[in-house]
């Protein structure tokens, strides 16, 4: 018996293998470089969320600052308000001014104000109701200090009001004196250019 001899072309079938083998790596790599774009991807947004997360620690921070500060000016102004609330409540405080139609205002802090009419040809009525006025609040206060403040605008106010409105805070001012109370004079130039 002969043997038969069966012969396979393998040349084909190699290149079968070789494309199948082709088309699988050519797959491999194109998901490889997929994965590695989406590791990259990936790595980028991470990169991104970690500043935007450093970002957001130093915006708390500053804000944590801007709270403390805040804090701290408020602090410092309840208790300038505390200050200013005592100094007043221990303290009378007289306002003298002129206002726009001549007229002298006497103000007394929570008890109001008193107009005394300026005369030009004769201010003896304004001088003398100015000067019992300033020395009735002075004589009838309980409280340990005064302030005087006086109020003008140097382009309204003429030379004679401001004469007279001084002769008698320097009155007021000896009055105090004498009785010893506490008196700060204040002159106040409320001019706006």
């Amino acid at each position: 018996m002969k043997r038969r001899e069966i012969f396979i072309e393998l040349t084909s079938l190699l290149d079968v293998i070789l494309i199948m083998l082709f088309i699988l790596l050519t797959q491999a790599k194109a998901s490889t470089a997929q994965a590695l774009d989406t590791a990259a991807l990936a790595e980028s947004s991470a990169e991104q969320l970690q500043t935007e997360l450093s970002a957001a620690y130093s915006e708390q921070d500053a804000l944590r600052e801007q709270i403390s500060v805040q804090a701290e000016r408020a602090d410092a102004l309840q208790r300038q308000l505390w200050t200013q609330n005592l100094v007043l409540d221990n303290s009378l405080l007289l306002t003298v001014s002129v206002d726009s139609t001549g007229s002298i205002r006497l103000e007394t802090e929570g008890e109001g104000y008193t107009v005394i009419a300026y005369d030009w040809q004769d201010d003896t009525y304004a001088q003398n109701r100015l000067r019992a006025l300033a020395l009735e609040k002075l004589n009838n206060t309980e409280r340990e200090a005064v302030f005087l403040v006086f109020q003008f605008d140097r382009a309204s106010i003429y030379h004679a009001e401001y004469d007279m409105i001084e002769t008698i805070i320097q009155e007021v001012k000896q009055q105090a004196r004498e009785r010893d109370i506490p008196l700060s004079v204040l002159e106040l130039d409320i001019f706006e250019a």
